[in-house]
């Protein structure tokens, strides 16, 4: 719970985003403990970083070739020493610097992550990556929760 801690935590976001950059799904993976579990944007759980890592590389030379991500750590909340939750916003844009949209996919997501604490190395436990969509606020409170990612998309990095 320290401002290192807290940098560790941010590093594993960032060595995420890098390993993405570099069309690297084994380096995307390198962040997540060896058991973790990621979920995609459809819903589709891996578990394992081996798994992670192959099911990246493969959406890096297909469906999101090309693409460049980058991301911004909304919150970090510690539930104990060891263990903290993240909210992040992921952003993907083509080569051109554009962003990249497909169907429904409006060129972000949102992030929830657990990151865990062995020894003194941090590592991702769980990753929940989810794409936000629009409608129609129920009422003030939720218009009111709604006020910290207007409609427009994501607070800009």
């Amino acid at each position: 719970m320290s401002a290192q801690d807290d940098q560790e935590i941010r590093g594993l976001v960032d060595a995420f985003v890098e390993g993405w950059n570099a069309a690297d799904g084994a380096a995307c993976a390198r962040p997540f403990a060896a058991d973790a579990e990621f979920v995609n944007i459809m819903g589709l759980r891996a578990r394992g970083r081996e798994l992670i890592g192959r099911g990246h590389a493969e959406i890096l030379s297909t469906i999101f070739r090309g693409t460049r991500m980058s991301a911004t750590v909304e919150s970090i909340r510690f539930l104990r020493p060891d263990v903290a939750t993240v909210e992040a916003t992921l952003k993907l844009q083509t080569d051109d610097g554009r962003p990249f949209t497909l169907g429904r996919y409006p060129g972000y997501s949102s992030a929830g992550l657990v990151a865990t604490k062995e020894g003194n190395t941090w590592s991702i436990a769980v990753f929940r990556n989810m794409i936000p969509f629009e409608r129609p606020a129920a009422g003030p409170l939720e218009q009111t929760m709604m006020g910290a990612h207007p409609k427009q998309g994501p607070r800009s990095t």
